[in-house]
């Protein structure tokens, strides 16, 4: 499903600034072409100095991944999908007989799981490998967030540059009243347009990202845990219970919830 906080704040980010211009003459006076030219071409170059083609890319599709439909599982699916793949397991003689029933789950992160438990054969081989894919993925998520944390520090910047520059035009035509309307509007047009950008889209996806990185990497180190859970041929019951650390007390699902062992034989 998408992102409705995200795009509930967009929307209603762009009605606040729709309101704001609809005085007469408003928008076209704030928002004047030079200005527009002045922080965005700024800012296009300065990042392109200051960080490599692929990491902007790399930015580029994090902000397609945040803003579309969510892919990631949540904690309660994933809860569900480890307790299924258990119970199979048991059934059916171990972990070689999951291998063929994870799909795409998680980005294919489960299959990956499954397939390294069954090939390393002891847990802390088989951590040791998939944590490094979280690492990678973890540092590429903050890198993303930072180009978009570094955009929404420059902007401000690009337009107090064109905030200055047409206070200068406005200097040097104080003898031509006709000149003045242009050269204030570019100095309210760039002020404008770099605070916008920077406050209503560039800090917040670099919060947004942060967020889903931090959900993602509880994804996948619950997958990790109830993986070895099963390659270690854990009862059921101890694997909810495993999984169940992975919730607080309002958002454990019924499946997640601690489940009583089976209590031993009475003499």
């Amino acid at each position: 499903m998408p992102n409705l906080s995200l795009w509930f704040g967009l929307i209603a980010a762009a009605g606040l600034l729709s309101w704001s211009l609809l005085r007469p003459g408003a928008a076209h006076n704030i928002v004047d072409l030079h200005g527009v030219l002045i922080v965005l071409g700024g800012l296009m170059a300065a990042m392109l100095v200051n960080t490599p083609a692929s990491h902007l890319l790399s930015a580029l599709k994090t902000l397609f991944w945040v803003v579309g439909p969510q892919r990631q599982p949540s904690l309660q699916e994933v809860s569900a999908e480890i307790l299924r793949l258990c119970q199979r397991a048991r059934a059916e003689g171990g972990l070689l007989a999951l291998r063929d029933q994870t799909g795409d789950f998680a980005d294919g992160f489960l299959r990956r799981a499954v397939d390294a438990a069954a090939a390393s054969g002891e847990t802390d081989g088989t951590r040791e490998i998939l944590e490094v894919e979280i690492r990678r993925r973890r540092l590429r998520r903050q890198e993303d967030a930072n180009v978009f944390r570094t955009m929404g520090m420059l902007a401000p910047m690009f337009g107090l540059l064109g905030t200055l520059v047409g206070m200068l035009q406005v200097l040097t035509s104080m003898s031509e009243p006709t000149k003045l309307g242009p050269a204030m509007a570019l100095a309210l047009s760039s002020a404008f347009i770099g605070i916008g950008l920077a406050n209503f889209f560039c800090v917040p996806i670099a919060g947004q990202i942060r967020l889903m990185a931090m959900h993602e990497t509880q994804v996948l180190e619950m997958i990790i845990a109830g993986v070895l859970e099963i390659s270690l041929n854990r009862p059921v019951y101890q694997v909810e219970l495993k999984l169940g650390a992975y919730f607080d007390g309002a958002s454990a699902p019924a499946a997640a919830a601690p489940v009583a062992a089976p209590p031993p034989n009475e003499p």
